[in-house]
């Protein structure tokens, strides 16, 4: 008889699942899609990928520059070749560092830079396979802050 038992609940809570998969959907309720990175759920979201803000740092030997991103980016994207500096591929010893919802990319960069300075970057991906455009900014100072606006880039 235990079999029995094990075998009903079972079938009840089975029953249960379902029955709630169904009254989510009927009530028209959105699921959010998502991927699997590195063991973790990271969701993924449709529209385009743009940066949204910028911030560097100079402090004679190591440039440091914030990148905020308006979804999820896929860390794999990143790479030196996708990162140019005053026109040049960034060759050097580049560390990276993400935030965990990998919206912010911090970049290490060891080689000198000459100051005011270009910064460029393109192919990244989301997680929805999305890939962003070509942007970047011009005449970036010793320790700038931007944001994107409406019209464009602005100095904070």
């Amino acid at each position: 008889m235990d079999k029995w038992r094990r075998f009903a609940v079972a079938l009840f809570f089975l029953a249960a699942g379902l029955f709630q998969a169904y009254a989510q959907s009927a009530d028209g309720v959105r699921k959010q899609d998502f991927t699997s990175y590195r063991g973790q759920r990271k969701p993924v979201e449709s529209g385009d990928l743009y940066m949204e803000s910028f911030a560097s740092e100079y402090d004679g030997s190591t440039l440091t520059i914030d990148i905020g991103f308006n979804q999820g980016i896929d860390p794999r994207s990143i790479k030196g070749e996708n990162i140019q500096i005053n026109g040049k591929p960034v060759k050097g010893p580049l560390k990276l560092s993400f935030n965990k919802e990998g919206t912010v990319v911090r970049l290490v960069i060891g080689d000198y830079v000459s100051i005011p300075y270009s910064f460029f970057i393109w192919g990244i991906r989301s997680y929805s396979g999305r890939e962003m455009d070509k942007d970047g900014l011009e005449e970036v100072g010793r320790k700038d802050s931007f944001s994107y606006q409406d019209d464009g880039w602005q100095r904070r």
